[in-house]
């Protein structure tokens, strides 16, 4: 998750600790057989390639392994029609032959790096990285995996039936306070409320997503025990019944509001991308990527992309004069007036009037710039986009004051973005006719 799959399917975001100048032990593997990375440094300088052989071969085998590439049966148990990226194994996982350079040349393309089949000191320096402990190449089931760098979203398992989720909070960690853990989901939340039908309402008791934060083994199974501070931060369900949907966070890390520590708001935010359906996105700058490095509580074009592959955007418009939070236009749609005599349209060459008896008071002159919806978001940002999730033209009112704001198209001519609790965050200045 840089500046910026399923019910059964954990996914869970496993930090492996950065390499200091001697190994680093893998995060998350089989009990038996777990080998460390060798020395970053000492491997840097010529890399390993075919005919290579030793410990540093293997930990790279058992690297890949952990992540999907390779049989694994504790992957192959918790991940629903899971098969291995490459369908043959190494002869000896010690020595580099053709099978590991296949899995190597994979790891590559779905890290968007250069797909030379050898590990070189940049796929060293991504292999030490902290990452998510989700295999790679799970989107969906079947899926032949290809040497093409550069991959987009991915899907995780079903969908949420119904766009009204509900959530609640099982216990706190004593690193934050309470409004502050809630503040901090609200807005993640908001991120992804924003550009879909999804509404989010906290209760007490039941709940489709179940939020808590718990240390070693909490019951999920022992290959899901969380392993301490810079380990495994958090692992979530994709939609269902019982564990779906919920979130866990490591206690044992040191969450934060800042840069300090862990930062739980952006921690939080791809763990609901996971509890909305998606998987990982092999784009760097996606919420949606695999790693953590930091402060990012924005969602990517791509992430808007890969929500908007499983879900609707927007709603309809819902009586007259009105574009209410979380609704928008498709291509020759409109809102009307309520007297009937201004139509606000966005029209099939991408263009958003607003038109009094067939003249135009204005516009947002992005006709033939590629955009096919406009969402007010729950932010109070009227927005254009394109399908692939780029921004075409925005009001720029987004604000959390602005949340569950309202757009008018007043009988006076005036086009309003109203803030839900009073006051103007934006006007076109049309008034009054």
């Amino acid at each position: 998750m840089t500046s910026t799959n399923r019910f059964a399917s954990r996914l869970a975001l496993s930090l492996a600790p950065l390499a200091a100048a001697a190994s680093l032990a893998l995060v998350g593997c089989a009990a038996d057989d777990v080998t460390a990375l060798g020395d970053e440094n000492a491997m840097a300088a010529e890399g390993l390639g075919l005919g290579a052989q030793g410990k540093d071969v293997r930990a790279v085998y058992e690297h890949l392994r952990r992540f999907g590439y390779y049989q694994n049966e504790e992957l192959a148990e918790h991940y629903a029609d899971w098969t291995p990226a490459v369908s043959r194994e190494p002869a000896d996982p010690a020595r580099f032959d053709e099978a590991l350079e296949e899995g190597v040349r994979l790891y590559q393309a779905q890290h968007g790096l250069p797909v030379t089949g050898i590990v070189d000191a940049e796929t060293q320096r991504v292999m030490h990285m902290p990452r998510c402990g989700h295999p790679d190449y799970y989107d969906p089931p079947g899926v032949v995996p290809t040497f093409e760098v550069g991959t987009p979203y991915s899907h995780a398992g079903g969908t949420w039936s119904s766009s009204a989720l509900s959530y609640r909070f099982d216990n706190y960690t004593s690193d934050l306070s309470q409004s502050a853990i809630r503040a901090a989901v609200q807005s993640a939340m908001l991120r992804w409320s924003t550009v879909t039908k999804f509404t989010f309402t906290e209760v007490t008791s039941g709940g489709n997503i179940v939020i808590g934060f718990y240390t070693g083994d909490h019951g999920d199974g022992s290959d899901n025990a969380f392993d301490g501070k810079s380990g495994t931060l958090a692992h979530a369900w994709s939609p269902g019944s019982g564990i779906g949907g919920d979130i866990h966070f490591d206690d044992a890390e040191s969450w934060s509001t800042s840069s300090s520590g862990t930062h739980f708001e952006t921690v939080a935010l791809h763990e609901l991308g996971h509890a909305l359906g998606l998987g990982h996105s092999s784009y760097d700058y996606a919420v949606m990527y695999p790693t953590y490095s930091g402060v990012d509580v924005y969602l990517s074009s791509d992430d808007h992309a890969g929500i908007w592959s499983r879900y609707a955007a927007y709603n309809a418009p819902s009586g007259c004069g009105w574009l209410n939070a979380g609704e928008g236009l498709g291509k020759g749609e409109s809102v009307w007036s309520c007297d009937g005599r201004f139509q606000f349209i966005f029209q099939n060459d991408g263009n958003l009037v607003l038109y009094k008896n067939g003249s135009a008071l204005w516009a947002s002159g992005t006709n033939g710039d590629g955009a096919d919806r406009v969402l007010l978001q729950e932010d109070g940002n009227l927005v254009m986009y394109k399908s692939t999730g780029q921004k075409v033209w925005e009001t720029d009112s987004n604000s959390t004051a602005n949340q569950y704001a309202n757009l008018a198209v007043q009988n006076d001519g005036n086009l309003v973005i109203y803030r839900s609790g009073g006051g103007v965050a934006w006007a076109s200045n049309t008034c009054c006719h």
